[in-house]
C-alpha cells in the first residue's frame, strides 16, 4: 500500500514524511504567484503524544524574496493512539494558534497552517522552527528552572489569564472546558492507570500519600467544581517543563497548546509551580512567586487578588496536576507511551511533595 501524497493544503497529510513540495507550497505560499518549493528536508524530531519533525524548505527566488519561511516545525498524529490522546484537540489548538495567540502579548510559536480531518483523525500543524527563528532552547521534563525563570513563567501565565478575565467577551467560546478534557481522559482509562502508578511509585511518594490513590482521584474529581462555579479564563493547562522554551534573550515561551481550554487560572499556576522547580526551591520561593503572580494577575485582570486567595485556589487543583503524570508511568492501552519511567517518577515525586506540603487532599471547594 502506498501512502497518499497530498498536493494541496485542503488535504491533511498524515505525517511529516508525507508532505510533498506541492503541498507545502500550497500551505505556505498562499497567493504569492510563482513562489515554488524546490526541495524539502527533514532535519530531526521526536515522538510522544504527537509526531514532531523539523523541516527545511528550499524556495525558488520568488519565495525567498517574499520572505517565506525556510525552517518549520510540523506536528501530526499518524497513529491511532496519538489521534485518540491529542488528535481530537488538534482543531482547537490549531485555531487558537492561528487566530488567538497572535493577538496576545505572550511568547508563543507562530503558526502558518493547522487543519484536522474529522473523518480520518489526521491532523497537521506547520509552525515556526523556534530553534532557528529565536535560537530557542526547549526544556525537557524533568528539567528544573531557577526561581527567576519560574517568576517569568508565571508572568506569562498572569498575562494570559488576566487578559481574558478583563475582557471575558473576547474569550473564544469554541474552546472546550477543562472538565471536557478531564472527562475524556477518564474515559480513556487514566483512572485505572493512576491507581497502578500510585502502587508502582511508592518509593518516591511522601509517606502520607502511600496507598492514597483513590483519595487523590476522588479529590481531583470533586475539585472540578472550581472550574464550573467560578469565572473562567483561557488556560494552557499542560504547563510542565517539557512544554516551555527559552528564547535567546531568556524569555520563557509556551508551546504545545493541545490542552488549551476555558477553566480556572489556578490549574496553570499550581501545575507550573509543582513541576518546574526542585522541591527545595519550590518550598523556599513559593510564597514570593505566588505574591508576584497575584500582583500581575491583578494588573492584567483589573481585579484584586491576595496571596492567600491564590494559595487556596492552588491547593484545590494540586491533585488534578498529579493525574497528568501518574498515567504516564503506567499508561492505559488507549494512550501512547509518552515518557521514560525515570521522568514520570521524578515528576510524580515533585507534585506529590506539593500535595503533601499543602494537605491538598483535604482542600475543599468553598
Amino acid at each position: 500500500m502506498q501512502a497518499p501524497a497530498p498536493s494541496h493544503a485542503s488535504e491533511v497529510p498524515w505525517y511529516a514524511e508525507a508532505i510533498t513540495p506541492a503541498w507545502m507550497q500550497s500551505a505556505l505560499a498562499g497567493q504569492i504567484a510563482d513562489a515554488e518549493v524546490k526541495r524539502l528536508q527533514i532535519l530531526g524530531g521526536d515522538d510522544g503524544s504527537s509526531y514532531r519533525r523539523r523541516k527545511h524548505i528550499e524556495w525558488n527566488q520568488v519565495g525567498e524574496n517574499a520572505g517565506l519561511p525556510e525552517n518549520v516545525f510540523t506536528k501530526s498524529a499518524p497513529t491511532f493512539a496519538m489521534r485518540l490522546s491529542g488528535g481530537i484537540a488538534a482543531a482547537s489548538e490549531g485555531r487558537f494558534l492561528l487566530e488567538v495567540a497572535p493577538t496576545l502579548p505572550i511568547e508563543a510559536p507562530r503558526c502558518w497552517y493547522a487543519k484536522r480531518d474529522a473523518a480520518s483523525g489526521r491532523a497537521m500543524q506547520v509552525m515556526e522552527d523556534l530553534t532557528v527563528s529565536k535560537d530557542a532552547t526547549f526544556l525537557n521534563a524533568p528539567a528544573v528552572v531557577s526561581i527567576d525563570t519560574a517568576k517569568r513563567m508565571l508572568d506569562l501565565l498572569a498575562t494570559l489569564h488576566g487578559t481574558f478575565m478583563a475582557r471575558p467577551e473576547t474569550m473564544p467560546t469554541w474552546l472546550g472546558t477543562y472538565e471536557d478534557f478531564f472527562n475524556a481522559a477518564a474515559r480513556s482509562g487514566i483512572r485505572e492507570a493512576h491507581f497502578r502508578a500510585m502502587e508502582a511509585a511508592q518509593k518516591v511518594l511522601p509517606r502520607s500519600l502511600v496507598g492514597r490513590g483513590d483519595a487523590i482521584w476522588t479529590t481531583a474529581v470533586a475539585q472540578l467544581a472550581l472550574h464550573a462555579t467560578t469565572p473562567r479564563t483561557v488556560i494552557h493547562s499542560d504547563v510542565h517543563p517539557g512544554n516551555w522554551y527559552l528564547t535567546h534573550a531568556g524569555q520563557p515561551g509556551l508551546c504545545d497548546w493541545a490542552r488549551v481550554c476555558r477553566a480556572h487560572w489556578a490549574r496553570d499556576v499550581v501545575y507550573v509551580l509543582s513541576s518546574v522547580l526542585s522541591i527545595e526551591d519550590r518550598r523556599a520561593g513559593e510564597m514570593a512567586l505566588l505574591a508576584s503572580y497575584a500582583e500581575r494577575l491583578s494588573v492584567y485582570s483589573g481585579q484584586r487578588f491576595s496571596v492567600n486567595q491564590i494559595r487556596e485556589a492552588m491547593r484545590q487543583q494540586l491533585c488534578a496536576a498529579l493525574l497528568m503524570w501518574t498515567p504516564t508511568l503506567c499508561p492505559p492501552p488507549t494512550l501512547p507511551a509518552m515518557q521514560p519511567e525515570a521522568v514520570s517518577l521524578e515528576m510524580i515525586s515533585r507534585i506529590a511533595a506539593a500535595i503533601d506540603d499543602h494537605d491538598a487532599i483535604n482542600a475543599g471547594i468553598s
